[in-house]
């Protein structure tokens, strides 16, 4: 159960890095997916954690669990920016821009 937890949260914090990052610096979608791929990798390298080995799943190199235990960040934090844009568009639906415009300057709806 810590393993998920611990997952999801560095899911979150790989996103949150590679958004600051695309703030300053504008990719293409196909390299954020390759920038969340490498920040997934380098942050279970940098915190060493293998969830094969947290889960008693033996491999042959430990090199090769942390590498995929950062592929497996790297889709967390890519589903963690599926979901937040989906909620993100639900909030720009129900606070609908037009509207407040419209009452605020007492226009009338044409159609």
């Amino acid at each position: 159960m810590y393993a998920f937890a611990i997952m999801t949260l560095l899911g979150l914090g790989v996103l949150a890095v590679a958004r600051i990052f695309n703030r300053y610096v504008s990719l293409a979608t196909e390299l954020q997916a390759l920038v969340l791929l490498l920040l997934g990798i380098g942050g279970a390298w940098l915190v060493n954690l293998s969830l094969f080995l947290a889960w008693g799943m033996p491999v042959r190199w430990a090199w090769v669990g942390t590498t995929l235990t950062g592929v497996i960040i790297a889709g967390v934090a890519y589903f963690w920016g599926v979901i937040l844009d989906f909620f993100g568009g639900f909030a720009r639906k129900a606070v609908d821009e037009a509207e407040t415009l419209e009452k605020s300057q007492n226009l009338r709806r044409v159609a």
